[in-house]
């Protein structure tokens, strides 16, 4: 009589041919559905993973020979009924994570820095460490500027008003170019103040007062600090808010790269959306670690929603009083 350690040992050298089908059933699928979806969503463009395609010709064999009862049958004969089965099912799977990567559901933190770190282009880190050199230079009154504080005080006694202590920076979510830039918030002032407007995004009418200007040296050329000025009124309770925004020139650059064809490389709106986030949670980092510019500049952050940035900061600079 056998033993039960020799039934349980010999389980485990040949385990049951049905926990073999099933194995073969799930991953056939999931590796058919893969490169469906890979071909519908990008082409002819080959993905990284083919030693995974060794996989499927063994897997289908199983499948073509499992009969009812989930065992393998050497001599059985193949119906059509099978094939048809196998094939409305590897279309249903591919629909299935086309609809999930169209939906960014298997889009994750890891994998976005994974294709960072293989990208040709490191775009984002560098985009962060510049601007936020600049922001260094403003705060720190280096190369010959007076400091933050001083050039929003100086605006502020000369106008008249109030301004708000910290700068905001925008990161808007549309590529389309200059979105975000001073010029562009100059024309958002009309629509962004028209009733519709107003009733579905909230109470807060804001007009573009300017800019601070102050000149500086850097590498023998003279450069300018520009700092947009924008007044925010209420109009249910007629309270207004004075605030400065500092133009996120590297998003600009980002955004203009998208419509240059000229590029070896070609500059796509993925390419947009992965190097955007990496430059914005890199400044974001930066910033925060950095008592100094922690207190005197905030992102707003537009990109999940690319909701009315005039709402954003109206409700900081009042939850800030």
């Amino acid at each position: 009589m056998i033993s039960k350690a020799t039934k349980a040992m010999y389980s485990v050298i040949y385990p049951d041919c049905s926990l073999v089908v099933v194995l073969s059933e799930a991953l056939f699928y999931i590796i058919s559905g893969y490169f469906v979806s890979h071909a519908i969503l990008h082409g002819k463009k080959q993905p990284k993973t083919q030693l995974i395609s060794f996989l499927l010709l063994p897997t289908f064999a199983i499948l073509l020979l499992t009969g009812p009862n989930t065992r393998i049958h050497l001599n059985m004969k193949v119906k059509k009924e099978k094939l048809l089965t196998i094939v409305v099912n590897t279309v249903i799977v591919s629909l299935v994570m086309v609809l999930l990567q169209w939906l960014k559901v298997l889009v994750n933190e890891i994998e976005i820095r994974r294709m960072l770190m293989k990208s040709n282009n490191h775009l984002g880190p560098g985009l962060a460490r510049t601007f936020f050199g600049f922001l260094k230079i403003v705060t720190d009154g280096e190369l010959g500027t007076p400091g933050l504080e001083t050039i929003l005080q100086r605006y502020a006694d000369n106008e008249g008003i109030q301004l708000h202590h910290k700068v905001f920076i925008l990161f808007p979510k549309n590529t389309s170019q200059d979105v975000g830039s001073h010029s562009w918030m100059f024309e958002m002032e009309r629509e962004y103040n028209m009733p519709d407007h107003l009733r579905n995004h909230g109470p807060i009418e804001f007009t573009f007062q300017g800019c601070t200007q102050q000149p500086y040296f850097l590498n023998g050329k003279e450069r300018v600090i520009e700092l947009a000025v924008i007044k925010m009124r209420n109009t249910e309770t007629g309270l207004v808010y004075y605030a400065a925004i500092a133009e996120n020139r590297p998003l600009i650059t980002l955004q203009k790269m998208v419509n240059i064809h000229s590029l070896k490389k070609p500059f796509s709106e993925e390419d947009f959306k992965l190097h955007s986030e990496i430059y914005k949670k890199g400044l974001t980092s930066m910033i925060e670690e950095d008592a100094a510019c922690q207190e005197r500049f905030e992102i707003v952050d537009m990109q999940r929603d690319n909701g009315n940035f005039t709402m954003k900061i109206y409700n900081r600079v009042v939850a800030e009083g």
